[in-house]
């Protein structure tokens, strides 16, 4: 084995875990910059560990280079000078160290392998028959000490396979239902706001002293609990701080995408099951309308609304399923003039406008054919401060931590007669 053997060693597997430090402390970094947040106080204090322990790396690593280019400068002084003590000019490199035999052509290795397997090649290459078994010693000595190859397949040891430090997986927690919405902070469980059950008169007075409007105004108060959504799991200490990229903020990332589906779920839900109705003569089954039937559903819907409302009708988006929103996009028309703008579509971003309305598809809908018309400011949303808000409980006896996602959600359309479906 050469010199400083264990020096190059430890070397080797220091600076790697140097570079694995440097890995987790930008993994940290880069998902807080990713949502563009403050370090947490848990985050801030495994970068400082992270950071520490780089100190501790590289002074040791500085120590261990120079030991050992220390030792390659010593060696390959040696080297030389077993090179220069008078080999003799064989032409099979025998060393008189005892070391590895150099063969300096092909042919001395062949005369050696010759010598070796026929006993009359060894005879004449020492001369006479008596120094046959001296010369096939010598010559199998030569090429037992010769220099092998050495293959991948020897050192698979040496060979680690190379690691992606990075999640190829897809983590969206887009909500583009909720965030359509009138979005509103929940203090505690409960949400209350006024809804308006009558409305005063403005009537033309037939004659002086005559009664005209006489209705009074009527608000309640409505309520709304908010539901609970919750997920948990129980991280052993050595999935933390083990793990490139780190397990801890990947379970908080991927926790966090199924907050937001499971919340974006049950805003389509309540957009689905509350409205004023459904047109007469709607859509049909997805795939199947044309340019003239989408638009004869909307101006339809719009008007709908208009009369459900008494003329109070500020609708402003189409909600549609995943399916339906493809279907539109795909539409088209040979008409040249358009009373007015029909519109366009964000096919990634699955959004865009529709005869001036802004059109809004999303994965949350489990009815592949919903197409709802409506005013986004009657649709409510309240949610918990900074949910889902992320909960940590260290758990010493044990090496581990407990982790869980937790938030209050709730949506609500609160005047049905601002909504309608096409379908």
């Amino acid at each position: 084995m050469p010199p400083l053997s264990t020096t190059r060693m430890r070397l080797e597997r220091l600076a790697d875990e140097r570079e694995r430090v440097k890995e987790k402390i930008e993994d940290a970094l880069g998902n807080a910059e990713e949502e563009q947040r403050d370090l947490q106080e848990f985050e801030t204090q495994q970068i400082d560990k992270y950071r520490g322990r780089l100190g501790d790396l590289d002074a040791e690593i500085e120590a261990l280079a120079v030991d050992l280019e220390r030792a390659q400068k010593s060696r390959d002084v040696s080297d030389l000078l077993r090179r220069n003590e008078g080999d003799g000019g064989s032409t099979n490199g025998d060393r008189p160290d005892g070391g590895p035999v150099i063969y300096r052509t092909f042919a001395s290795y062949v005369r050696d392998k010759l010598i070796d397997r026929y006993p009359h090649i060894a005879a004449a290459a020492a001369g006479n028959p008596a120094g046959e078994d001296a010369a096939r010693e010598a010559a199998k000595d030569r090429l037992q000490r010769s220099i092998a190859h050495t293959l991948t397949n020897d050192v698979a040891g040496l060979l680690p396979p190379t690691h992606m430090a990075q999640i190829l997986d897809i983590i969206n927690g887009s909500r583009p239902v909720v965030a359509t919405a009138r979005s509103v902070n929940l203090d505690s469980g409960k949400l209350t706001y006024p809804r308006i059950t009558q409305r005063p008169e403005v009537k033309l007075q037939t004659a002086e002293k005559t009664e005209a409007g006489t209705l009074d105004m009527q608000v309640v108060m409505d309520s709304l609990a908010a539901d609970t959504y919750l997920g948990g799991g129980n991280l052993s200490w050595q999935t933390i701080n083990w793990t490139t990229p780190a397990a801890l903020q990947l379970w908080f990332d991927l926790a966090a995408e199924q907050y937001a589906r499971s919340t974006e779920t049950a805003a389509c839900s309540e957009l689905g099951t509350a409205g004023g109705g459904t047109i007469s003569g709607g859509l049909g089954t997805t795939g199947t309308e044309d340019f003239v039937a989408w638009r004869t559903a909307v101006i339809k819907g719009i008007s709908a609304i208009y009369a459900q409302t008494a003329g109070r009708c500020r609708t402003d988006t189409l909600w549609v399923a995943a399916s339906r929103f493809f279907s539109l996009a795909s539409i088209g028309t040979s008409a040249v003039v358009q009373v007015s703008p029909v519109g366009s579509m964000d096919m990634g971003a699955m959004t865009g406008t529709f005869s001036g309305l802004r059109v809004v598809g999303s994965y949350g809908f489990t009815n592949q054919n919903a197409a709802i018309l409506g005013d986004s400011g009657a649709f409510l949303v309240g949610e918990t401060g900074g949910a889902p808000v992320e909960m940590r409980a260290v758990e010493p006896a044990i090496g581990g931590m407990e982790v869980g996602l937790i938030g209050a959600f709730k949506a609500k359309v609160f005047d049905p007669n601002r909504f309608i479906h096409l379908s």
